[in-house]
């Protein structure tokens, strides 16, 4: 059998040496990419609207530009947020006035109730006699 016919990966270049399929095709398709790098490099430049350093000027400019404009909205963000603590802040302090307000009234309330028991416990003891007493203390 022929050699040929038995390396199917291998092709013969001019120097008798031998190169596999895939290093052929990866010259080939690096070739490919080098020249449509420098073809499209060359059009750019003739196409160009105007010099590089012109557009370096421009994209400064704008980029300034961008840069207030994100400034003026962060500054109106930090604004909002901080009316909105505020806000919230004063609806915190409204809360814990409410709660102070609703503490008192209950411990009001609870010495009232401690008040009545008291009383009426004194009441059953004094019905119950002289000698029942101290019987829920």
């Amino acid at each position: 059998m022929d050699s040929e016919y038995l390396d199917h990966d291998s092709n013969t270049d001019d120097s008798g040496g031998t190169m596999t399929t895939r290093e052929s095709g990866m010259i080939d398709f690096m070739m490919a990419f080098s020249l449509g790098a420098l073809f499209g490099a060359g059009l750019a430049l003739f196409l160009a609207p105007q010099t590089g350093e012109k557009t370096r000027k421009e994209l400064g400019k704008k980029s300034k530009k961008w840069k207030k404009e994100a400034g003026k909205k962060l500054e109106g963000a930090g604004e909002t947020l901080r009316e909105t603590g505020g806000d919230w802040l004063e609806e915190a302090e409204d809360m814990v006035g409410d709660w102070s307000s609703i503490s008192e009234a209950v411990e009001s309330g609870l010495q009232s109730i401690r008040s009545a028991v008291e009383d009426e416990i004194g009441k059953v003891e004094k019905r119950l006699g002289k000698k029942k007493k101290g019987l829920f203390r």
